[in-house]
């Protein structure tokens, strides 16, 4: 579908793309990759070592960047993903919160769990305060997002913020300038 608007010479432009657009197709997109690596790193600089992820939708952009930025963040430690750590989910709280007990159910369970978004972050949340575990003394949580649900969440969710408004911003700037013919 993109393919044929862009031989219509209709002006869009594709924000927050699902899947990378091919080749050509002018798109606006959060930096996953660098923002996982920092969420990463922070948990690396307070000092875990048993790091569990639960992902989103798998071959989703955000999804599968994402795990790429974990994965850096990891191997620039020496440290290669535990494959036991690591879980996908459907970016909802209820898979949050499944993931989350699977993780913790585990013999050697991880001491942080990043979620790729908020919702799957909050249910890790949900699923600690059930358990007696204290966030941030037993168990270190963070999410991707920074949304509006990550400020009410209790404890308040540390998270990587995604700037969706510059994102639209910047968007609507390259939309009006390929209407102009730039």
């Amino acid at each position: 579908e993109l393919l044929a608007l862009q031989q219509l010479d209709y002006p869009f432009v594709v924000v927050d793309p699902r899947e990378p657009p091919p080749d050509g197709i002018p798109s606006v997109s959060a930096m996953h990759a660098a923002g996982a690596k920092l969420a990463t790193e922070h948990l690396l600089e307070l000092g875990h070592r048993r790091i569990a992820a639960i992902g989103g939708t798998p071959g989703w952009y955000a999804n599968d960047e994402r795990m790429i930025g974990f994965r850096a963040a990891l191997a620039a430690e020496g440290q290669l993903p535990d494959r036991a750590l690591i879980r996908q989910s459907d970016w909802r709280i209820p898979r949050g919160e499944q993931a989350a007990e699977e993780l913790l159910s585990l013999p050697d369970p991880p001491t942080a769990i990043f979620g790729f978004n908020d919702n799957v972050a909050i249910g890790v949340l949900n699923v600690a305060r059930r358990r007696g575990l204290r966030v941030p003394h037993d168990l270190s949580v963070v999410g991707f997002d920074d949304t509006f649900q990550a400020t009410i969440a209790t404890p308040n969710l540390t998270t990587v913020r995604q700037p969706l408004a510059e994102l639209g911003r910047m968007g609507v700037s390259l939309l009006l300038r390929l209407v102009e013919g730039q």
